[in-house]
Order: structure tokens, then sequence, then C-alpha cells
């Protein structure tokens, strides 16, 4: 699946070439039940290929600095709906058919495809992870060693809607927002030091079946030159 996504990526990108316009522009992400920080690098760049008048896909990157966001894989006992891994990079690549409604000076586009990403410099953020250990296990304490383990790409799909505006003859302005449902593996394991009761407990856990819950809402601004 990853690899035929990246595939038609190219493809639409390369060898249609002559079709295409422009679009570049800024995104903020609001991850669920996560963190959001400024991005040090929020751009985005697509390169909508039309397909006459109503259709069109845009293939896409992006990079954007997250500043948290929650897991999901856990067992039923752990409250895992907080943020728990961040801050990270992630590098994006997308494929969004849009069906486009045109008027004189504005344009609307209904959006949905699917995205791959590449996240770097993931680390758990302590404090939320270790209190959710303790709570699910009755410790008034816990400390952990914990190793990861995360598969290099996650994907899953996205739906928007965007609105662009004629500020020229050759460039349009647009603003938009997409949610995004998408997962990465990053399987958990290592040993904790539980403290109730002034009792120490020392054990080890594993979660295999853990994920990065990349999920939540990015709005964007940006210009499309033809």
């Amino acid at each position: 699946m990853k690899k035929i996504f990246i595939t038609l990526i190219f493809v639409t990108a390369f060898g249609l070439s002559s079709l295409f316009s422009q679009s570049v522009g800024f995104s903020y992400f609001f991850p669920k039940n996560g963190y959001f920080s400024n991005p040090v690098a929020p751009i985005n760049l697509s390169l909508p290929v039309k397909f006459g008048t109503f259709f069109q896909i845009s293939p896409g990157i992006g990079f954007s600095n997250i500043g948290g966001m929650s897991m999901t894989g856990f067992p039923e006992i752990y409250n895992s709906d907080v943020a728990l891994v961040g801050p990270f990079q992630s590098l994006e690549l997308n494929l969004i058919p849009a069906i486009v409604l045109h008027f004189k000076t504005v344009k609307f586009y209904f959006e949905g495809g699917a995205f791959g990403f590449a996240s770097f410099n993931c680390k758990l953020i302590a404090d939320n992870y270790n209190q959710m250990l303790a709570q699910a296990n009755s410790f008034d304490f816990i400390n952990t060693t914990t190793t990861i383990d995360k598969k290099p790409l996650g994907w899953g799909f996205i739906f928007g809607f965007k609105t662009s505006f004629k500020v020229t003859k050759s460039a349009w302005g647009y603003v938009g927002a997409r949610y995004y449902m998408g997962e990465q593996k990053m399987a958990l394991n290592g040993e904790y030091y539980g403290v109730e009761n002034t009792t120490i407990t020392h054990g080890s856990f594993e979660f295999p079946n853990t994920a990065i819950l990349y999920h939540g809402f990015q709005l964007s601004i940006g210009a499309i030159i033809k």
C-alpha cells in the first residue's frame, strides 16, 4: 500500500506536469488529544493536476513540528487520551483528489485522499506517560525505562474543504481545513519501579500494538499560481 501510494504521487506530479499549477502555503496542525506548537517550517507545496472542469488530483509535500500526539493500542485499563509522544518532526506526502465548483472569482474544493508520513526525533512525554501507567496500576509514583520500536512510515486518510479566491489574473489565494486520520506503529517495552504506600515494586511491561495516533485538524492558507 505504501509503495503504491508513493508511486502514484510521483506519476501524477511528473507524468502530467504540463497540466498543473503550483500551490504553496502555510499549514498549522491541531492534534486530537495532543499539543499544538508553532511549526518550525509549516510550509506545504502541492501541484494540482486538472482533469476537466470539476475534478483535480493534488500530490503534495509538507514538513511540520508537532508539539505532542496521543497514542493508541494500549490495553483498556490505560487512559491514553493525552499527549504521550512529542515534540517531533513530521515529513508528509499526500495525494488528494478533489471535486471543484467554479464561480467567477471563487472556487470550492471538496477533498478526500490519503497521506503517508515519516516522523523524526520521537520521544515519550515522560510525565504524561508515567502518570498514565501509575493510574492504571494504582501506584503513587512510577519511574520507567522505555525502549521504542517505531516503524519508518505511517499512513492514513484525509478529508477536507478549501475555498480559493481570485487575487490577480494568474494568482488565487486560498484558505482550507482538513481532518487527518492516520497511525504509525510504535511498540513500547521496558521496566518500571512503582511505589505504593512506601512499597516498591519492580517489573516489566510490553505494548506491542501501540501506535502514534495521527489524528487532528489542519488549517492552511496560501496561494495558487498558474
